[in-house]
Formats: C-alpha cells, structure tokens, sequence
C-alpha cells in the first residue's frame, strides 16, 4: 500500500470563526488582497473582517467582482490588480469561484505570467515551481470543497474550455470554515452547492484510486450529506444542517484531493460547459445514474455508501446499491435537481462531442473504463 495525502495546513472550523480571524492570520502578511462574494459587500462580515486584518496592523484591498464562474481574464486582472497594491497574501470568503480565483492570484504572484500559461491541457505547460503568497480560505457554500482542494478551476467563455490550474503548493495556507456564513445562502445554491458535495464524496469514495484516509472521509461525508442536505435547501435557517453540510463539503474536498473523481464530474463538466448548467446541478444529474453504471465494479462499496446514505443494514449484496440510487434520486426531486438532462433537447447527433468532452481529468478515476464508444451509450440515455 502506497499513498500521499494532501489538505490545507491548518483548518479551523467553528460556528463565528470569522470573528476570531486575526488569531490565524498573524505574521502571514502586510497587506491582504481581500476577495469577497457580492453579496458580502458592505455588511458586518465584510466590516469583521477589515477589522480583524487592522487589528494586526496589516492593511487590505477589496475585490468584490468575481461573478459566475472563474475565467482567466478575470483571474489575470485580479492578480495585476494584486501586484500593483502590493498584496502579499490573498483572503477569499466566498464560494467555490471565489476561492478559486483567490488561490489562483496567490500563486500568480510569485509564478508570474498568466493563469492560461498553467492550465491543464489547454495552457503552456507551465509549473507552479515557487510557493504562493500566504492564502487563507473563508467559504460561505457548503459544495465545491475548493477550502482544501489543490487546484482552481478556471474557464474560458471564448475559447469553450473548463481546466485546472493545479499544484500540490496551491493548497490553502489556512482554511476557516465558519458555518455560520452559509446562513444566507439561496435555497438554489444551498441544493447545487450541495448535491456536488455528495458527488464529491460518493466519487472518491469509490474510485479506484480512493486510499484508507480518503475511504474514512467519504464515508463519514456521505452520511453527514445524507442526513443534511435535504434539511438544509428547505430550512435555510437550521444551524445544524448548515454546519453538517459545511463539513461534508470540507471532508468532501479532502478525499476527492487525493483519490480523484469519477464519471459523473466527467459528464457534468462537459454538460455545463456547453449548456451553460451550474456545476453542481450537471453533476447532481448524472450522479445516480454514474452509481448504476459503476455498480458491477463498485458494488460492495456503493452498498456501503446505501447504508451510509439511509442509516440502514444490508445483508446482501447489491440492496444497498438500489437504495443508494433510490436515495439520489428521491433526494434530487427534493431540492430541485432535474431527474435527467433531456430539458435540454439536445440534438442527437451531439451526443458523441459530449460524449468526447467528458473524457476529462475526472474521467480517469472512474471506477469503470470508459472512452467515447461507452460514453456515447451513456448519454444516449438521460439527454
């Protein structure tokens, strides 16, 4: 047996941790590029945490533009915006996007160039080879796991694309996970955000590049998922399902770091990319029917996952698994996830294309092999 696993240094996770910010970020910089989610802009978390950096002497600037999806334009502005205040530490309190871009800027500002030079596949090649500036992540959705993750990413609208900009040195310096911020979250976002942390969890749970420690997190995160979600998207208010799905999303973003995905990210990459769906929504959709396809490789463990989604005991083999399905779909009904992607009306002969644009990064670690033939098959039954 052989494995690395790679997380965040410090993690701190406490219901009003944004309060107590300037314990953690003490000695990490003078002058913090602050990235905040719109929504954030000119309220009491955006006074607190002005206040926490003055408090240790340090001063900041606020970015508050990242809209959507992170797109390399825009990380290359926010990283030349960066440069010029001199920041040499990056905050982002946001979702997903938002700290993407903000891991992104930090590394630009000791790599230089620009974020396409580094991305996967379609970039130059280039390697993150100096550490980034200090970067603290504050998420407010509870999804994307992007806290503790090792890769941003970015987009092109343009050009089409969707890759990573990815090194094991771009994981968060400092990830702060305050519950509390998820509170407003919309009823939408709490169900996309959501339904793509199961799919994290489920994914690395049963890839076959899953490891003991990324085995133990994905279990514990699917039952904390199971019994959450649900509660979360109809009661926006309960305290205990946010903070329930805000560690599912962060031990989610764990194990998927260091065990990969599966097919249901391959499809919905490629869904949302050229539909246009949030992400979380294009992978929650093909999330059940992704269980089905790899239940004749996976089954023990996807028994397991049942039993860990319904609290409930299966002696033989394969219940586990149709309650496991049974689960995802009932629970995407639920919270507003489609039941397959034919809305869409997509034209039958760009199966194949989507087919082709699913054989990504994420694809690799599907339990089962698949290539275009497959795929094609796939697809041909839910769009």
């Amino acid at each position: 047996m052989e494995f690395t696993f790679y997380t965040a240094n410090k993690i701190v996770f406490k219901r009003g941790a944004i309060k107590e910010l300037a314990a953690n970020i003490g000695g990490l910089g003078k002058k913090f590029l602050v990235l905040i989610d719109p929504a954030f802009v000119n309220t009491p978390v955006q006074a607190t945490v002005v206040e926490q950096i003055a408090s240790i002497g340090a001063a900041c600037e606020i970015f508050s533009e990242v809209r959507g999806e992170p797109t390399v334009e825009l990380v290359d502005e926010v990283a030349g915006l960066a440069a010029k205040q001199g920041c040499d530490a990056v905050i982002s309190v946001g979702g997903g996007s938002n700290i993407d871009v903000g891991k992104a800027v930090a590394a630009l500002l000791t790599n230089g160039g620009s974020a396409l030079d580094y991305l996967e596949v379609v970039g130059k090649g280039k390697k993150v080879e100096k550490d980034p500036v200090p970067f603290i992540a504050v998420p407010t959705t509870a999804g994307t796991g992007s806290e503790v993750t090792k890769n941003s990413v970015i987009g092109s609208l343009t050009a089409g694309f969707k890759r990573s900009m990815r090194s094991d040195k771009m994981v968060a310096t400092i990830s702060i996970v305050d519950p509390e911020l998820t509170l407003g979250c919309p009823k939408k976002v709490t169900a996309n955000s959501g339904i793509d942390a199961m799919t994290h969890l489920i994914e690395a749970y049963i890839t076959f590049r899953a490891t003991p420690i990324s085995d133990g997190l994905a279990l514990k995160g699917i039952e904390l998922a199971g019994k959450y979600l649900q509660r979360a998207v109809e009661d926006g208010s309960d305290i205990e399902a946010r903070e329930g799905m805000s560690a599912a999303a962060l031990i989610g973003g764990m194990a998927f770091a260091n065990s990969g995905l599966g097919a249901a990210h391959g499809v919905g990459m490629a869904m949302g990319i050229k539909y246009h769906l949030p992400h979380g929504e294009a992978c929650g959709i093909a999330l059940p029917y992704v269980v089905e396809l790899n239940a004749d490789v996976a089954g023990e463990k996807l028994d397991k996952v049942g039993e860990a989604l319904t609290g409930k005991r299966f002696d033989r083999p394969g219940e586990g698994t149709k309650a496991c399905i049974d689960f995802l779909f009932k629970l995407n009904e639920a919270i507003g996830i489609p039941k397959d992607y034919k809305f869409l009306n997509v034209p039958r002969e760009e199966i194949p294309s989507l087919a082709q644009g699913s054989l990504g990064t994420s694809m690799t670690s599907n339990p089962k092999k698949m290539d275009v033939e497959a795929l094609t098959e796939f697809l041909s039954k839910i769009v």
